[in-house]
């Protein structure tokens, strides 16, 4: 019984909605693009912006702002699991000091000295951020590129209306002429 509700949860939870998403009739382009973004924006080490950054960037682009936030929640296991790898490649980039990250270096660090623990934590958040954000246009764009063929695959191609005007509808449209006198041509010369 509980496969059937944990099922279930899913369909309706995951896989409706994404369905939903691909019937709404976004061009391949837009949704590898809303996709990639999403994506993007929903691995950012840094937690509770998410939301907002994806909106914000959807909204500037144009994209389909409620699927950029439905990819973003849907990598936020992702986001999770990539925190502290992205602190480290922060860190190795920046050349900053190496960070105890276990759970009872941390309490010892916050029991020493709770300000200087706060504030190692921010410069490796802030570390972790700037190595997302290098690494965040490139692998946006490979996703993209990865996405694009699969979804002009997958999702139907849209409806191509060949309504042709009939030539004998279009009324013809006469200009008359009105001829100027010659003695106001030479008057102007």
């Amino acid at each position: 019984m509980s496969t059937s509700i944990i099922t279930a949860f899913f369909k309706r939870r995951i896989i409706q909605p994404v369905l939903n998403l691909l019937r709404q009739g976004m061009t391949p382009h837009k949704l590898a693009v809303t996709v990639a973004l999403g994506t993007v924006v929903g691995i950012l080490p840094a937690l509770g912006v998410t939301t907002v950054m994806g909106t914000a960037l959807a909204a500037r682009f144009r994209l389909n702002i409620a699927a950029t936030v439905l990819v973003s929640y849907l990598v936020h296991p992702l986001q999770l699991l990539l925190i502290i790898p992205f602190i480290k490649a922060g860190i190795f980039m920046f050349g900053l000091e190496e960070l105890k990250l276990s759970l009872d270096e941390m309490i010892a660090m916050f029991r020493l000295d709770w300000l200087a623990a706060l504030n190692k934590l921010w410069v490796a958040n802030l570390a972790a951020v700037s190595a997302w954000a290098i690494l965040a246009l490139p692998v946006g764009g490979l996703l993209y590129l990865a996405l694009l063929p699969v979804l002009k695959r997958v999702l139907p191609k849209p409806a191509v209306v060949t309504k042709s005007i009939p030539v004998d509808s279009i009324p013809e449209v006469t200009v008359p002429v009105i001829p100027i006198p010659e003695t106001e041509v030479q008057a102007h010369v």
